[in-house]
């Protein structure tokens, strides 16, 4: 997915060679996203191949984003991992995962405020791993069944997303502002956990 909007235009064969798979398999992997909601339209002829609709472009045009350098950040949660092509359990998972931090807030000490609950993801990798977490001062003790995980200090961009909170259209607008991002001249660390805050 992450290559995909990232290419915005390819064909099959030119993705099939990088992944090191069969025409077959990566034609599979193409239906396969764009029936997880990828906008993937294709065309055929001798110039042809998939590209990305632009809807989602027109819809984000008046995004913009802040750069805000963040300390050491501690967070301590409930965690989740999956297969990155897990989007529908992904989907379904999330939003229990934030149930049960709600039920199970009052286990964690040194929290900077309960309010500013902070989702800590990494969704560009083979794993998608999300923690429903709440920010500490210090992880001295973590409850059962909880992690913690803590982030070096790193500069962010910072924006918003506007519209459904399912992963497809989140991955829109992330793809969207790295276009922005890197069309003033800045690059971006792949590994790095997004904090989308609630």
């Amino acid at each position: 997915m992450a290559r995909v909007y990232e290419k915005q235009k390819f064909t099959v064969d030119e993705l099939a060679e990088e992944f090191q798979v069969s025409y077959r398999t990566m034609l599979r992997y193409l239906q396969e996203l764009s029936g997880m909601g990828v906008p993937l339209y294709s065309e055929v002829g001798k110039h042809g191949g998939y590209s990305i609709l632009k809807s989602s472009s027109q819809k984000n045009s008046n995004l913009s984003f802040n750069r805000v350098i963040k300390p050491v950040t501690h967070i301590v949660g409930i965690e989740f991992q999956a297969p990155f092509t897990a989007v529908y359990i992904a989907k379904v998972h999330i939003p229990i995962l934030w149930e049960e931090l709600n039920s199970r807030e009052h286990e964690i000490i040194n929290f900077m405020s309960k309010e500013n609950r902070v989702g800590v993801s990494l969704s560009r990798n083979r794993v998608y791993h999300y923690i429903a977490g709440i920010e500490v001062a210090n992880p001295k003790l973590t409850p059962e069944k909880m992690v913690t995980a803590t982030l070096p200090i790193r500069e962010y961009a910072v924006y918003s997303h506007f519209g459904e909170t399912s992963r497809v259209e989140i991955d829109e607008t992330y793809f969207f502002m790295l276009e922005k991002i890197r069309k003033q001249g800045l690059d971006h660390d792949p590994n790095a956990y997004n904090l989308p805050v609630r």
